[in-house]
């Protein structure tokens, strides 16, 4: 995770002759100064601060505005995540296209030059996601797609990840990180839904499967698989560490699945495995940040004692209104079907123990969607 708060040095200060002299001894001292709070075990505070708001978003056009993130930047969140489709590398709002590295490096070039995009980083302290299908670079794409890796490098780089990370060096994009003080950590689980995908099921009709209005059918062949082996193993490694928040961030939705669209619905058995998964690692604080579906939505499922909550959010510059109006008998609030964008909050301090709140804002800012609980009201019932 990358924070794009500026850089080092600053620009150069315009200081009188002395005045000049003076801040260059100070900074002269400053590394001096950083190895002595370091060896001391003195930290910065900055760094133990706990997360309380954190916006996410999917599914925007690059060539048109995004009035959006004006309403994102007004939330004053401390992490903005980008939930896939940041960019749409195989269309242009008319034609399909053939994708090249120089083409997705010239869409991605689009959306770093765009005044609302450049107005999100310039006042959000941490921005970084995931990817779908048309950011990765095809809309039916997953693990036998040849520019993966060329995909992977433009991606990571858009979004300032270090050289050298552990990040760049696995396959995927997945990640993870923990932030703030004990008793007050947030983790955030970065899922790859594309690089190690498994081809799709085809529906015999059209229309899909079972009067769906996608394309797919479930995909019940235990070979199949989204996440892949290895990400699946650190998975299950990520959901173990100590965290009183997880945001589980995935680019399609995970609980609603009865739409024949890309989502967790059509590999039944992963769906499965990952609540499972939740359920025997007794992760408490659990919510999945989910986009892809161009509408917003809450869904919430319930496997044995624990309690799954997915927040949809997508259609940061168009949306779906058939979508929006496609069966879920998860659905626990909405549907919405204009510009939208997620929000978490959380309230540390709340008397009877922390309260997530999660919500759906529109392109003014006003809450649409809201829906909240005691944090160990999310995931398992059991504690972590």
């Amino acid at each position: 995770m990358v924070c794009m708060v500026g850089a080092w040095p600053p620009p150069a200060l315009c200081l009188k002759d002395d005045e000049d002299v003076a801040l260059r001894s100070f900074l002269g001292i400053l590394p001096l100064v950083a190895v002595l709070l370091l060896a001391s075990g003195c930290t910065s505070e900055v760094e133990e601060m706990p997360i309380q708001r954190i916006a996410f978003g999917s599914c925007a056009f690059q060539w048109s505005e995004q009035p959006i993130f004006h309403a994102v930047v007004a939330s004053e969140p401390d992490i903005y995540l980008s939930l896939g489709d940041a960019i749409y590398g195989d269309f242009d709002g008319q034609d399909v296209l053939d994708v090249t590295p120089e083409s997705l490096r010239a869409e991605w070039q689009k959306l770093a030059d765009h005044p609302d995009w450049q107005h999100l980083v310039a006042h959000v302290p941490v921005v970084d996601g995931t990817w779908d299908n048309h950011d990765y670079g095809h809309h039916a794409a997953g693990a036998e797609f040849p520019l993966k890796d060329i995909s992977k490098e433009i991606f990571l780089d858009f979004f300032g990840e270090p050289a050298g990370s552990e990040r760049r060096r696995h396959p995927g994009i997945y990640d993870a990180e923990i932030r703030g003080p004990e008793g007050r950590r947030l983790q955030i689980i970065l899922l790859d839904t594309r690089t190690f995908k498994s081809p799709a099921l085809l529906a015999e009709r059209p229309e899909g499967a079972g009067g769906s209005l996608g394309k797919f059918a479930p995909n019940r062949d235990p070979a199949a698989t989204l996440l892949g082996v290895v990400q699946w193993t650190w998975l299950a490694e990520q959901l173990r560490q100590p965290a009183e928040l997880r945001l589980i961030a995935s680019s399609g939705q995970v609980v609603a699945n009865e739409k024949g669209m890309d989502e967790w619905g059509n590999y039944p058995l992963e769906r499965q495995r990952l609540f499972d998964l939740i359920a025997e690692s007794r992760a408490a604080g659990v919510v999945i940040l989910s986009g892809n579906a161009h509408f917003a939505e809450i869904s919430t499922i319930e496997v044995g004692t624990t309690r799954i909550v997915d927040i949809t959010s997508s259609g940061l510059t168009h949306v779906n209104e058939t979508y929006a109006k496609a069966p879920n008998g998860h659905r626990s609030a909405g549907p919405f079907a204009d510009l939208n964008f997620g929000l978490v909050e959380v309230d540390w301090d709340a008397e009877d123990g922390p309260i997530v709140r999660l919500a759906i804002g529109d392109v003014d800012g006003n809450l649409v969607i809201e829906y909240e609980g005691r944090i160990d009201e999310f995931g398992s019932h059991h504690g972590g």
